[in-house]
């Protein structure tokens, strides 16, 4: 007769890996249907969102400042790319580069999506409380900065010529 099984102290759906990733697709579509009428989904405005705060960036610089690989990056720019706001270009000096460029349409974009990722923002910090909205997002830095490292501070990898 086979052992019996020892019980899980916690169910894997009250486990915070679960309770984590259910919160971020829950949270991923709410913005992404919000975000609808601006055709773009909140992975590609928060791309948009890098290039609106730091200029012209290659598909290499934005994939080490999100954490993720070229070819995702290189897919959102293509959607980017469709609607108008973003632009390629390439670099002045390292011409195999290419940098990638908010136009006028993508930096509205982007504040039009700003203030929708504000409204969510919002919610949750309404439905969370303010105080403890404050400590969620301390734990959360600190838990991507354990598992990932620090944050890399979006930068251009080829410098631009001197003036």
């Amino acid at each position: 007769m086979p052992a019996p099984r020892e019980v899980a102290a916690a169910a894997w759906s009250e486990q915070l890996p679960h309770l984590l990733w259910r919160a971020q697709q829950s949270v991923q579509r709410l913005l992404n249907e919000r975000l609808e009428g601006i055709g773009v989904s909140i992975n590609q405005l928060g791309l948009a969102g890098r290039l609106d705060e730091n200029g012209a960036l290659s598909a290499a610089d934005l994939a080490r400042a999100h954490h993720i690989t070229p070819q995702s990056v290189t897919t959102a720019m293509l959607a980017l790319e469709r609607v108008g706001w973003i632009v390629r270009r390439p670099h002045p000096v390292h011409k195999r580069v290419v940098l990638l460029e908010l136009t006028e349409l993508g930096s509205a974009g982007v504040a039009e999506g700003r203030r929708v990722v504000k409204d969510v923002d919002g919610m949750i910090s309404r439905t969370i409380g303010p105080e403890a909205a404050e400590v969620f997002a301390e734990n959360l830095r600190m838990l991507s900065a354990i598992i990932d490292g620090p944050d890399v501070p979006a930068g251009r990898m080829w410098p631009e010529p001197p003036h």
